[in-house]
């Protein structure tokens, strides 16, 4: 599984440490990429070099990366995710995430975002807030140089798909980008974006989810009953109202297509219903993110509710 990070190096930390808090000593857009694989319950983390001998050619790390995943695609039939994870989640917590994507989800192969998020329980909510705005031009760099390889080597797809899916203040961090005069439609290389229990604001959530740029669907779940971002909307100021994945209210956008996880069975109050075992004890759960997460048509079959405006997950 493939690392790309804007988080600090610290050699001399466990793999589990290697990236930490803090933002890239360089600048908070510079981007480092690693290779990680879980063996024997141990993690394994190899910093990439900046360039590397690939068929026997010498190329920038992160296209010999590219060119890699893109074959293991095609000889095993795999659709890539990008993941993105929200607030309150250290390099190691990261990395569990993912791998328990690629572990729960059949023939996925998935990419790691990961940000200085601190991991340091509900204090560090704020700091991580500022950490996700100030990630928008290391997550705009990700995305130009993903879109520029797909375009560079468009003679080696072979009909997968590339999702992007992003959990909680990831969300945020997505925000900022769409408002930021860096974004030049680049998100338009995903067949589907996943906005999983969004930690943004509710109102006001279409003048910029209209603007994502996507070739299949932009799919937003939402849990009435969200513990997480109950909390989350307790820390008031002018900037923090009712949050986007815990209301069925206002969900007028053109361009999304909303999943009501709130009544479904074993979901609760429930902040992450996609890697955690009690959700997924849901067959139809898993179903539906197995389907958003592989670029498909997560909402068929579900039945339409034209008051909120949603599709009910049951």
């Amino acid at each position: 599984m493939y690392v790309v990070t804007n988080r600090n190096l610290q050699p001399a930390q466990p793999p589990e440490k290697r990236f930490g808090k803090r933002f890239n000593e360089v600048d908070p857009s510079e981007l480092r990429l690693a290779e990680v694989d879980k063996v024997d319950g141990s993690w394994r983390v190899e910093i990439l070099p900046d360039r590397e001998i690939y068929e026997g050619e010498e190329m920038v790390a992160s296209e010999a990366a590219f060119l890699k995943t893109q074959q293991r695609m095609c000889d095993n039939s795999l659709n890539c995710l990008v993941f993105c994870h929200g607030f309150n989640t250290d390099f190691e917590g990261a990395l569990e995430i993912a791998l328990r994507i690629q572990e729960i989800y059949q023939d996925l192969e998935v990419v790691l975002f990961t940000w200085p998020s601190d991991g340091d329980g509900p204090t560090s909510y704020r700091s991580d807030k500022r950490e996700a705005s100030q990630s928008v031009y290391a997550l705009d760099r990700f995305f130009e140089k993903l879109a520029d390889y797909l375009k560079k080597y468009r003679d080696r797809r072979c009909g997968q798909k590339i999702s992007f899916a992003m959990h909680s203040m990831g969300a945020y961090l997505l925000e900022h980008l769409l408002e930021s005069p860096i974004y030049e439609g680049e998100t338009l290389l995903f067949d589907n974006i996943v906005m999983i229990a969004a930690d943004v604001n509710n109102p006001g959530h279409v003048d910029w989810v209209d603007q994502i740029k996507f070739r299949n669907r932009l799919l937003i779940t939402i849990n009435e009953d969200d513990f997480a971002l109950a909390f989350s909307e307790l820390k008031g100021g002018d900037e923090q109202e009712s949050r986007l994945g815990n209301s069925v209210r206002n969900l007028n956008s053109q361009n999304a297509t909303y999943l009501d996880f709130t009544d479904a069975k074993s979901i609760r109050n429930a902040h992450n219903y996609f890697t955690k075992d009690d959700p997924l004890e849901n067959t139809k759960v898993k179903e539906i993110f197995q389907i958003a997460f592989s670029g498909g048509r997560a909402e068929q079959g579900l039945s339409f509710d034209s008051g909120t405006k949603a599709y009910r997950v049951t």
